[in-house]
């Protein structure tokens, strides 16, 4: 491999290419990973590496509770647990197959196969008994993808056999081994490597591998676990139903689309995964009813799976249920104004009092009692709230004057007024 430096501009792989290869980098086996030598395997100047090296690192530790740190030596590595190190891998190298394949190819192909040769004898498998090992197993994830799932698999398994000589087998906790036990897969999964020199830990962990790798739908399961899941979903869009005092008309897709959701979200749940929480904020802030609704319809299936969602996995669920609810009644986002002298804590109480009014999205905005006086409202407003008596320009939406806190009779008339 050329270990000489780029110039700046030089690399052709994207951002998140190059840090996708980066990631898979610091799985391999054996291979000091200066930053000259990041930087030279992506073709990027030492500054881009030195940023795409801070990103890996909020990523590491936010999704995988993983931390990116480097020796005395200025050598990178990872540090954390087994099992946190094996699911990140895992994610990790099938988005590196899908953005860059070539690379992993060429780079990391090498450097296993010259571990590979320095195994113990009873780990040195020969790759026709891999490869016959990977198709069987490729089959188990769907959706399929059989070039990328097999490039993936036959590289995932030839770590797994240096990291066995290495004695580095995950730990499972009592929930989660009852987690895996009772999936079909793990069956399937014995037999298969029922000749492979792997202790019960690495059993847990393909079985956990197949379950991370798979999207499933709920129409295409027939396992005792998915329609298990498949009615536990049923059971929360009919609560929220409830809750909303409304009904889905396409009932069965949103429970598609929650399943195949659910499913993932419950497996990062028992392996402490995290997720992306860019909306997190958004969604509390502009959203809580909607929130609050789907925490109580969700609830009862966290008892009966004895997990609690984090708040990011319980905005995403919001997020899937307020698209379908602007689906369904076919709306874009109530424009609504708030008149006021200073946009001080009495408007954002105002605000947050009328968000909990209702599920729909609302846009709000504030204007002065002035401009609104001499200009009138935006374009598309459907209703200003104001709490001070001024008189209507001559044109106008519908006005509410109120008084906080917010009465009920002052809470039912702005949500008919947005609601109708």
């Amino acid at each position: 491999m050329n270990m000489s430096l780029p110039s700046s501009g030089e690399s052709t792989l994207s951002g998140p290419q190059r840090r996708s290869l980066l990631l898979v980098m610091l799985f391999a086996p054996s291979h000091p990973l200066s930053l000259e030598t990041l930087a030279a395997a992506t073709r990027a100047s030492l500054e881009d590496t030195l940023r795409d090296i801070g990103c890996l690192k909020d990523e590491l530790n936010h999704i995988h509770r993983l931390h990116l740190v480097s020796d005395s030596d200025s050598r990178y590595y990872l540090k954390g647990t087994v099992l946190n190190k094996r699911i990140c891998l895992i994610e990790g190298m099938r988005r590196a197959i899908r953005l860059c394949p070539e690379k992993i190819t060429d780079e990391f192909t090498g450097w296993l196969e010259n571990s590979l040769q320095r195994l113990p004898p009873a780990l040195q498998l020969p790759a026709n008994r891999i490869d016959d090992t990977v198709d069987e197993l490729s089959r188990l994830l769907k959706p399929n993808n059989a070039g990328a799932d097999k490039l993936f698999l036959g590289l995932f398994l030839r770590v797994l056999l240096i990291e066995c000589a290495e004695q580095q087998h995950p730990d499972f906790n009592q929930h989660q081994l009852k987690w895996l036990t009772q999936k079909h897969e793990q069956q399937i999964v014995a037999r298969l490597f029922s000749d492979w020199p792997l202790p019960q830990a690495e059993l847990y962990a393909l079985t956990l591998l197949v379950s991370l790798s798979n999207t499933p739908h709920h129409l295409h399961s027939s396992s005792d676990s998915d329609g298990r899941l498949n009615r536990a979903v049923e059971q929360v869009v009919h609560r929220f139903e409830g809750l909303a005092s409304m009904a889905f008309r396409q009932h069965e897709m949103l429970v598609s689309q929650l399943f195949s959701h659910l499913s993932a979200a419950l497996e990062r749940c028992h392996f402490q995964v995290g997720i992306d929480s860019s909306l997190q904020e958004e969604v509390e802030e502009k959203y809580p009813r909607l929130l609050r609704t789907t925490r109580a319809a969700v609830l009862p299936l966290e008892a009966e799976y004895r997990i609690r969602f984090s708040r990011e996995e319980m905005g995403l669920i919001a997020v899937i249920f307020g698209a379908w609810l602007m689906q369904e009644s076919d709306i874009q986002e109530k424009q609504l104004l708030i008149l006021t002298r200073s946009q001080g804590v009495q408007e954002k109480k105002l605000e947050l009092q009328i968000r909990e009014l209702t599920l729909l999205p609302l846009n709000i905005r504030f204007q002065s009692v002035e401009d609104f006086q001499s200009a009138g409202a935006p374009k598309n407003t459907r209703l200003v709230i104001t709490t001070f008596a001024l008189p209507l320009p001559l044109f106008s939406p519908p006005l509410v004057h109120v008084r906080l806190p917010l009465g009920q009779a002052q809470q039912q008339r702005i949500r008919q007024l947005l609601e109708n």
